[in-house]
């Protein structure tokens, strides 16, 4: 599965790309979107009491004795399905090489040229118009330098700065041609990558995979991957569905740190997130503050922000943005595995109504992202370090009676107290407010 990302896309800004364990060459990274959030839906209180494993402070929780009665024929498709969503992925792949090359080069020939080091990009390459141009500029460059320190004459300063700006202004021309060429491809092979969403950093079951390949006139790099010594490949795989039950990952809290400028304009910095993932189904918990642009919301919607925050004594104050406290889930979800008809996250056993912190309709499979305003008992239970799991319960028909629990992924409570507390802090007392300003000056809107 994919990495999740780690930037503040509520706040109106680009977003930087999700960082990725991608499998195959990286000709697509440069021209990829985020996908937006979902809206949460509320679970019925007659879901009643379950028993769902919950994570040692300083271990993983134990181990689920089974898998779920549909992960195998779920995960022996994928594994199937993947061998050619994954030869036509790396050939997109390998068709925008090309292009993430040249953007590359462009970018350093115009630092090069900024900083006037010639050497880093030589040698410059014979036959491109562009490059035998920049390489002109240097050489008319370190003239011009040499006359302006001998001459000290201001009309040839400005002549220099001209040039400068000339080659400067080619190279951005040739960058723009060059990212909506590589754009262009890359959304006419957005089925291809849509395809291979489900296979990206998946671990496969190796027998599936290999009869996928002995079908006639079938090639594939997971093909060769799977045939190959474990210690050569870059994929992974088990052997069975109950061995890939097995593959159990858990990260604690990370450290958080103030709100500071990302790539490409985003904002990052400013949350605390903890990882679990169990076969191919994972989940990410971020605690971060929500930002919305004031011109985005209605009025009321503004006021609603500020009545929040006013509840829970968080002082905030942008002319641009308003902000909520809030928890951030993000999953891959393979599908339904067991009947389950709602998936919750929550505190504790889910044994109370006050447990349950989200909850939606279980659906067929695929990527889920939501943002969730925290309330001040979520908040209290946050920083207490009360651990957090994500459910898959079964309700009865008609919402009456006990609901069943298929399967639960807890989270590890190690560093939830000491990150969660100091950010919850930064929050509340202007800190976020203040730095916010400092990086996006009122006056641009924009990162600075």
């Amino acid at each position: 599965m994919s990495e999740f990302h780690d930037s503040h896309p509520g706040a109106g800004l680009p977003a930087a790309s999700p960082r990725r364990t991608r499998q195959v060459p990286r000709g697509l990274a440069s021209f990829r979107a985020a996908w937006g959030p979902l809206a949460a839906l509320a679970l019925v209180a007659a879901a009643g009491g379950m028993q769902p494993a919950r994570p040692q402070q300083d271990t993983p929780p134990a181990v689920q004795e089974a898998p779920p009665p549909r992960l195998a024929e779920l995960e022996v498709a994928r594994s199937r399905q993947c061998v050619a969503a994954v030869a036509r992925m790396e050939e997109l792949d390998q068709s925008l090489e090309p292009y993430a090359k040249r953007m590359d080069r462009l970018m350093a020939l115009g630092q090069a040229v900024s900083l006037e080091r010639a050497d880093d990009v030589r040698p410059f390459a014979q036959g491109d118009t562009l490059e035998e141009a920049v390489a002109r500029w240097f050489e008319a460059d370190s003239t011009l330098a040499a006359r302006i320190l001998a001459t000290r004459d201001s009309a040839l300063v400005r002549e220099r700065a001209e040039a400068r700006e000339s080659i400067l202004a080619r190279l951005r021309q040739a960058v723009e041609e060059v990212a909506a060429q590589g754009r262009a491809l890359a959304e006419a092979g957005a089925p291809v990558e849509e395809a291979f969403r489900p296979c990206d950093g998946a671990v496969f079951i190796r027998s599936a995979v290999l009869e996928a390949c002995s079908e006639p006139g079938v090639t594939s790099p997971l093909c060769d991957a799977a045939k190959a010594e474990p210690s050569q490949s870059p994929f992974r795989f088990v052997e069975t569905p109950q061995d890939l039950w097995d593959v159990e990952e858990y990260r604690p809290w990370s450290q958080a740190g103030p709100l500071q400028p990302g790539p490409e304009g985003s904002l990052v910095g400013a949350r605390t997130t903890a990882v679990a993932r169990r076969g191919n189904l994972a989940v990410a918990v971020s605690f971060a503050p929500m930002l919305e642009r004031r011109s985005d919301l209605t009025p009321e919607a503004v006021a609603n922000f500020q009545a929040r925050l006013d509840s829970l004594g968080f002082s905030f104050d942008h002319p641009l943005f308003v902000m909520a406290p809030a928890l951030e889930f993000q999953a891959n979800l393979p599908g339904i595995l067991g009947g389950e008809t709602h998936y919750v996250l929550h505190f504790g056993d889910l044994g109370q109504k006050d447990d349950m912190i989200w909850a939606m309709e279980a659906g067929p499979t695929g990527r889920v992202q939501t943002a969730i305003p925290a309330t001040a008992r979520v908040l209290e239970r946050l920083a207490a370090g009360e651990g957090i799991s994500f459910s898959a319960i079964k309700v009865p028909e008609g919402g009456s009676g006990q609901a069943e629990a298929v399967f639960s992924l807890p989270l590890l409570e190690v560093g939830q107290t000491t990150n969660v507390t100091p950010l919850l802090e930064y929050m509340k007392s202007g800190g976020l407010a203040r730095d916010l300003k400092a990086l996006v000056p009122v006056g641009t809107g924009e990162v600075s």
